[in-house]
């Protein structure tokens, strides 16, 4: 009789494999609701907060319709980056600017979702885990906020500026970022 030469440790490994794929490839549950100017926010989130075993975040559309109306507002006042004066949810801002071209012309860039997100999330090199909080000089809120794990919804909105900028706003709910508590 052969033995099976494929250990356990490789087809944990190549199951585990598997199902990582399955789960980023297929329709995400948690985005049930996600707006197609959305699409794949949240799993760009939720994939940040599955490396520290977070619960995973879902989408809240009063969230989407609270930021939607953040971002507007502050595309009246030159997409000027100001957090919200309310502490009701927690906040994440993006600005981009137009594309100028040479002949003067502007238009407005095609950023995704996904990209404000991993935006966001390079800050987790800026992140002292052991510490807990940012190194010295660096910003690092957006990542903390994107995993806090006490926050378990999650609504985006972006709107375009005069100049055709752009805003993106990401509310929380519950918020986190409270000074002298770990986001895990």
């Amino acid at each position: 009789m052969q033995k099976n030469c494929t250990s356990i440790p490789v087809r944990a490994l190549l199951t585990g494999l598997l199902l990582l794929f399955l789960r980023l490839s297929g329709p995400s549950v948690a985005a049930a609701g996600e707006p197609a100017a959305m699409r794949g926010m949240t799993a760009a989130h939720n994939a940040i907060r599955s490396e520290l075993a977070i619960a995973p975040l879902v989408w809240s559309d009063t969230l989407a319709e609270y930021a939607g109306n953040r971002a507007a507002d502050l595309a009246k006042t030159g997409c000027r980056m100001r957090h919200g004066p309310s502490g009701r949810y927690g906040e994440n801002l993006y600005w981009a600017s137009a594309v100028q071209w040479s002949n003067g012309r502007r238009e407005v860039q095609d950023i995704k979702p996904q990209h404000v997100a991993a935006s966001w999330a390079r800050e987790k090199k800026d992140y002292d885990r052991q510490k807990k909080k940012c190194a010295p000089g660096a910003v690092c809120g957006h990542y903390t906020q994107m995993i806090w794990r006490d926050s378990k919804e999650l609504g985006c909105g972006m709107a375009v500026c005069a100049d055709k900028g752009q805003i993106w706003v990401c509310n929380y709910n519950p918020p986190g970022n409270y000074i002298g508590q770990a986001p895990y």
